[in-house]
């Protein structure tokens, strides 16, 4: 008979396995920790994704943004401030969808023109939720180039006095003699001892002459001796104006709308820039501190009354823009990503006279 020694049964032991009770405490250690894993990774995913959503939502309202941002510092830039832009009366407030103003005389045309709870907003979910636009007119820099190469520096083009043809259509001609550098369907603003007006050239004549016709792409013209551009004596000048508008259709997209100086016969072109606007609200920072929702309006507020006061658009110093999005993706708790930002930018071509 062979007696088992204590290391044959300590390998016995080992050789038997883990007990019921051994599993059963690994599983549960096992299930405790993978549980805990498995909830820092949810609340990862979850974290990640709406990181993901609100970086996406900060990235589209930063381009919008920066957009804006340049076109509000440009607003001015070679545009006539102490001699008013003048139009005939309302024309400006049908292109822009404006309250029409109260009397009948000429409109001044300055290079801000607001527009306060001008269209309403659908895709906000609160009602009768109403957002700003904003106008912003200065001179296009690739026009009459004048220099060589990255030296080249846009200029006014030298005028003779406009005259009427026997057709009724206004005529200008260069001083120069030539027409080569404008087109048909572009916006002009033309200054000279007597004022400033904007017109949309309708056709160019021979190589010499550039002609504004009534019903232009715009509106804005008005031929013959009771028309802006007739009472505008030489010397004058002609300078090609960008006039651009931000404004938030009804179904919430921030739009750029670009009027005319297209080669294609069209009134504007639009560009989406945000999409799941939910509101878009300005402000306005004068000269004297006062922050205003519409400078134009008056002390009344409202446009398009007796005391609509336009010419203080000239005294805007800075314009803050507020802008609210929301996603069509939903959150864990069923409700959409959402992301706010304000923005004030600077009128750095304001307060003074470009000409």
């Amino acid at each position: 008979m062979r007696y088992l020694s204590h290391s044959d049964t300590d390998r016995s032991r080992r050789d038997s396995g883990f007990s019921l009770l051994e599993l059963l405490v690994a599983m549960v250690i096992f299930l405790v920790i993978s549980g805990s894993i498995w909830s820092v990774m949810r609340v990862a995913m979850q974290s990640r994704a709406v990181v993901n959503q609100q970086v996406g939502l900060a990235k589209s309202i930063r381009i919008g943004l920066n957009l804006l941002g340049r076109d509000t510092y440009n607003a001015g830039y070679g545009y006539p401030l102490m001699n008013s832009v003048v139009l005939p009366d309302n024309r400006i407030s049908g292109t822009l969808g404006l309250p029409n103003d109260f009397d009948t005389t000429r409109d001044t045309i300055a290079p801000i023109l607001a527009g306060n709870n001008i269209t309403l907003n659908t895709y906000n979910t609160q009602p009768n939720i109403r957002t700003d636009q904003i106008t912003l007119l200065y001179k296009d820099t690739t026009f009459n180039l004048v220099g060589a190469g990255t030296d080249a520096v846009s200029q006014p083009l030298n005028i003779n006095a406009a005259t009427t043809t026997t057709s009724g259509v206004d005529e200008i001609i260069p001083a120069s003699g030539s027409n080569a550098g404008c087109r048909p369907n572009d916006i002009y603003l033309v200054s000279g001892n007597t004022g400033s007006t904007l017109v949309v050239a309708t056709a160019l004549g021979s190589t010499n002459r550039i002609r504004f016709a009534n019903g232009d792409l715009l509106g804005f013209n008005q031929t013959g001796t009771s028309g802006p551009l007739r009472s505008i004596t030489a010397p004058a000048t002609l300078q090609r104006v960008e006039m651009v508008t931000y404004f938030v259709t009804a179904d919430g997209t921030l739009t750029r709308r670009q009027f005319a100086n297209v080669t294609s016969a069209v009134a504007y072109v639009d560009s989406p820039l945000v999409y799941g606007v939910e509101d878009f609200q300005i402000q306005y920072i004068l000269d004297t501190g006062a922050v205003v929702d519409n400078p134009a309006a008056g002390p009344d507020g409202l446009a398009g009354t007796a005391d609509d006061t336009p010419s203080i658009l000239a005294a805007v110093r800075q314009v803050r823009f507020s802008i609210s999005v929301r996603s069509q993706e939903l959150n864990s708790a069923g409700q959409p990503y959402r992301e706010a930002m304000t923005v004030t930018y600077g009128t750095r071509n304001l307060g003074y006279d470009a000409n």
